[in-house]
């Protein structure tokens, strides 16, 4: 997508090294988990979903996609990356840290005979 090329090209000129996270995917109805395998599921890049292999770096822009605490850690909410094992710092809100988690997501709307989880 649009979208995933310009964040490539950005994130070209962010200094050090990139982490690279890896989601796992999975399939909820057992009965399916054969006919989607997970290499599948990994190639999917449905909306509102982080892609399969995300590259981070220090000091890299990103946005909540799920509330945590609300009305502070609301889903929108912009953070910086500050450390790897995703530590960020909160730009608005005194500026404090918080720490995040890999969280479950669904991707919701999708027209499709299968329902996947990525976190």
């Amino acid at each position: 997508s649009t979208v995933s090329k310009i964040n490539e090209q950005l994130l070209q000129y962010l200094p050090g090294s990139p982490h690279i996270y890896k989601s796992v995917d999975t399939i909820p109805d057992t009965e399916d988990v054969v006919n989607y395998p997970t290499e599948f599921l990994n190639s999917l890049d449905p909306l509102g979903l982080p892609p399969h292999r995300l590259e981070l770096y220090v000091g890299t822009p990103v946005m909540l996609l799920r509330s945590l605490d609300p009305p502070t850690l609301c889903n929108g909410a912009r953070l910086v990356v500050k450390k790897m094992m995703l530590q960020v710092t909160l730009r608005m809100w005194k500026r404090r840290d918080v720490f995040t988690l890999r969280i479950p997501l669904i991707p919701m709307g999708a027209e499709t005979p299968y329902t996947f989880r990525r976190v």
